[in-house]
């Protein structure tokens, strides 16, 4: 959210450590189209296997369109987006999850201002997933106020999805209530059924287990008013009374992310402030330790940022602790280094292209690097929810209690979240198995408000860990190296090819161009000259026409 005037903007000293694995440019950028784009998600909408890219375009600029990006089942996109929504509006942002548990994913979003713009309130309304595409125009619309933001989550603890959202519109100083919409089978009444006592200039919302009884709390983070906590009691019902608030007043606070900096570190709020209209432009983290007291202040605060926006709680360097990526307006994608419960001040990484940066999600796009783990859980009290020792989570493949499988309906979750709520509260001494896969060695997705530029995709430069989900059961064939890497002037590719068969190698560009195609049989090292293509990532795929196994290829001068 924001209003079109430009201040000055000093980069930061870059300082660059190797395990940081991102280019210093986007990998892939969409087309402009004249979109503020906001809103972000990323989740598999066509029901192909691989996750797409939604955005939701507007902000307080332009009535546009929510669109999505379809994975060409490589982890590349298109340029332009492959479906549009029918309606327009001045899109805020969104957030994805199975809403009417159908098993497919379905998306919420925020609508900060009426047809007519500043003056006039926005509402929150559903795409409903047909199971192919999302509905052109959407089947529930809420009753009228501003909002520039919203968050699925349980919000009373029955195993399905509800809709909170934030509320107010600050540059009026119009604070309002929040809300929450529950959800009845799938549907919702255009009238909140949960209402906050105070009102609040919230910009985001985000659930999280604050005080770790179990249960999801609601987090709001705020212009001009203090930033808030709503407790969910023993039963996972949220107080309509607030149990915390920051003690800084005035805060100025713009995006916020829930999680820990370690599996073993407290539970942490970390929130960008953006000092456009007052505050310090700082990011603040809230770490919350039994006895949670009423207020506090920050726990951590980084160096001035300015207009703080989008931000993101990821581990980046596969070293067992989060990492910090956030973005400001008009200023470059930036990432702190994790340390014990806090961030190091400096940053590892600063992008060498900036914009306006609204949110920022990280996926595994291509699924080079899926990883699958099991969880065994065993509380010592009742408890709705379960956090996952990963902060992303790509997939959740089966959940057991005492060793008896439960139905998808049983329990819900949100895309990318690592949470996961029951229906049916998990009792003491009861055993929970989750299996899943979570992400290493993700890419990074940004929106971008800049009606200039597109969206970008920093893909990760890092190798994958293991062959693709698609690979030959019998292991027939497979890719067992590529070298150097980076490549120069050509690769040497080492295949196992147990049966002789003919293979076909191709190589890809990012948007999908084919650069090249080269047939093989036997397990002779084939070497490709690559000489003529430009610096940067391509994928190698070799098939033998029914299975497929793929790698990155990195070129560099």
């Amino acid at each position: 959210m924001k209003k079109l005037f430009f201040l000055p903007f000093i980069l930061c000293p870059v300082i660059l450590f190797s395990q940081i694995p991102f280019e210093q440019m986007p990998s892939f950028e969409t087309s402009p189209e004249g979109h503020y784009a906001t809103g972000l998600g990323i989740a598999d909408i066509n029901n192909d296997g691989w996750k797409d890219i939604i955005v939701a375009n507007g902000n307080d600029m332009q009535r546009q369109r929510l669109v999505v990006y379809y994975n060409q089942g490589d982890g590349t996109f298109p340029s332009l987006p492959d479906w549009q929504s029918n309606d327009i509006d001045y899109h805020g942002h969104l957030s994805a999850g199975d809403i009417d548990n159908d098993g497919d994913i379905d998306i919420a979003v925020s609508v900060y201002l009426g047809p007519n713009g500043f003056g006039y309130p926005g509402k929150v309304k559903i795409y409903y997933n047909n199971g192919e595409e999302l509905e052109g125009t959407p089947s529930f619309q809420s009753q009228y106020f501003y909002t520039f933001s919203c968050a699925l989550g349980d919000a009373d603890a029955d195993g399905d999805l509800d809709l909170a959202v934030a509320c107010g519109e600050p540059y009026s100083q119009e604070n309002d209530y929040g809300r929450i919409f529950y959800n009845d089978n799938g549907t919702f009444n255009p009238v909140a059924d949960w209402q906050s006592n105070i009102q609040m200039g919230a910009l985001d919302v985000e659930f999280g287990d604050v005080d770790n009884n179990g249960y999801l709390d609601l987090i709001f983070v705020c212009e001009y008013t203090d930033n808030y906590v709503f407790f969910a009691d023993n039963q996972g019902h949220i107080d309509e009374d607030w149990d915390w608030y920051s003690e800084n007043s005035l805060n100025f606070m713009n995006s916020v992310d829930f999680g820990r900096v370690s599996p073993s570190a407290s539970p942490c709020i970390v929130m960008t402030g953006n000092d456009q209209l007052g505050g310090d432009g700082k990011i603040k983290q809230f770490n919350f330790i039994h006895p949670i007291p009423q207020h506090s202040p920050p726990s951590w605060e980084s160096n001035h940022v300015g207009y703080g926006s989008g931000i993101l709680m990821a581990e980046i360097n596969n070293d067992g602790i989060n990492d910090l990526l956030f973005g400001s307006w008009w200023g470059p994608l930036t990432i702190l280094e994790g340390c014990c419960d806090f961030w190091e001040p400096i940053p590892v990484y600063t992008a060498s292209e900036t914009s306006v940066v609204e949110a920022i999600l990280m996926s595994d796009l291509g699924k080079f690097n899926y990883q699958s783990n099991t969880e065994n859980i065993v509380p010592v009290a009742e408890r709705g929810v379960f956090y996952l020792n990963h902060q992303i989570i790509e997939r959740i493949n089966s959940v057991f209690i005492n060793n008896n499988y439960l139905d998808r309906s049983e329990y819900c979750f949100t895309e990318l979240k690592n949470w996961i709520s029951f229906k049916n509260h998990i009792m003491p001494n009861d055993l929970v198995t989750i299996n899943y896969e979570f992400m290493q060695n993700g890419d990074i997705v940004i929106s971008n408000w800049d009606p200039g530029k597109g969206n970008f995709i920093y893909y990760n430069t890092c190798n994958p860990v293991s062959i693709s989900e698609r690979t030959s059961p019998e292991y027939a064939f497979e890719i067992k190296g590529i070298y150097p890497q980076p490549a120069y002037d050509y690769i040497d590719i080492t295949i196992q090819n147990r049966d002789g068969r003919y293979l076909e190698l191709q190589i890809h560009d990012l948007t999908g161009k084919k650069q090249g195609t080269w047939v093989t049989s036997g397990n002779e090292d084939q070497r490709i000259n690559v000489s003529h293509l430009a610096c940067g990532m391509y994928t190698l795929s070799i098939t033998d026409g029914v299975f497929l196994s793929r790698k990155k290829v990195i070129i560099a001068r």
